[in-house]
């Protein structure tokens, strides 16, 4: 990446930002210093600017800092030109009225991964609901989804890298098992998260095509472990990789290409959508 033009100041920004985003309880000055390696009067001259914009909250002087309502309100522009988004929406609403219980949709951008769309089911025990928060390929289950049917030149590029952190004791972090995990889904047609990434929390998810059959995005179901049992786990499969099979061909017939499929590329190999009928 050419740094000709790279404004030093903005970068210390993102990086205060960025490590705020993952946080939703904020942090202290102190950790932002420590996690960041900034100094903390620089830390602090960048938080103190952004809240004066809305875009960094504080409850008391002192207190914890974290993202302020004002990244939403940017948010929002954002995701209402996002196409993916808009096709996917009543899916998503199908989901949760027929098995009241959330729905999310991931979409591809470039190298990454990003959720772009949830619909909260009502009611009481309901998992949080994730938006524009980034995937993890080797964990979550819209992020295995999507994985899985990239090409083999782009799943092996995301195994050497090799940066897959443990967020359960049942997250799965050597590459080898996540390889495993990712055939295992494109032979069923769907990705299963047993608490890799929330404790007391299941999810499914299945892949989105667009009209050059290239993945480009991703819906999921979740479900308190409470709730989950094998037969439901079977009949939101059944269900979500057909709501996913229509969306694609949704997107197919309208001639619907992914504009951020980035490094991302066709898949040449054998490896083709696997979608299961209602019969199984």
């Amino acid at each position: 990446m050419p740094y000709d033009h790279y404004i030093a100041l903005v970068g210390k920004i993102v990086r205060v930002v960025e490590t705020l985003r993952d946080e939703p309880a904020g942090l202290s000055l102190q950790d932002l210093a420590f996690r960041t390696g900034y100094v903390k009067s620089s830390v602090h001259r960048i938080l103190q600017s952004l809240k004066r914009h809305g875009y960094i909250e504080q409850d008391a002087s002192g207190g914890a800092y974290r993202l302020g309502m004002q990244f939403l309100v940017l948010a929002s522009g954002f995701i209402s030109r996002i196409e993916l988004a808009k096709m996917g929406r009543p899916y998503l609403e199908e989901l949760v009225e027929r098995f009241d219980e959330n729905a999310y949709l991931a979409e591809l951008r470039g190298g990454k991964g990003i959720f772009i769309e949830v619909r909260e089911a009502p009611g009481e025990l309901r998992l949080a609901g994730p938006r524009l928060a980034e995937v993890h390929f080797h964990a979550t289950a819209v992020g295995k989804a999507m994985a899985a049917y990239l090409s083999l030149e782009n799943r092996t590029a995301i195994l050497r890298a090799a940066k897959f952190p443990a967020l359960t004791e049942r997250t799965r972090t050597d590459p080898s098992e996540v390889e495993r995990d990712w055939a295992e889904v494109t032979g069923r047609g769907y990705a299963i998260n047993d608490e890799e990434t929330t404790v007391g929390a299941a999810f499914l998810a299945a892949p989105v095509f667009d009209s050059r059959v290239r993945v480009c995005g991703s819906i999921s179901v979740g479900v308190p472990k409470v709730r989950f049992s094998p037969a439901l786990a079977e009949d939101i499969a059944l269900y979500l990789v057909d709501a996913c099979r229509r969306l694609s061909e949704k997107l197919g017939a309208t001639g619907y290409v992914h504009p951020h499929h980035g490094e991302f590329t066709l898949i040449e190999d054998s490896k083709q959508p696997v979608y299961l009928s209602k019969e199984g």
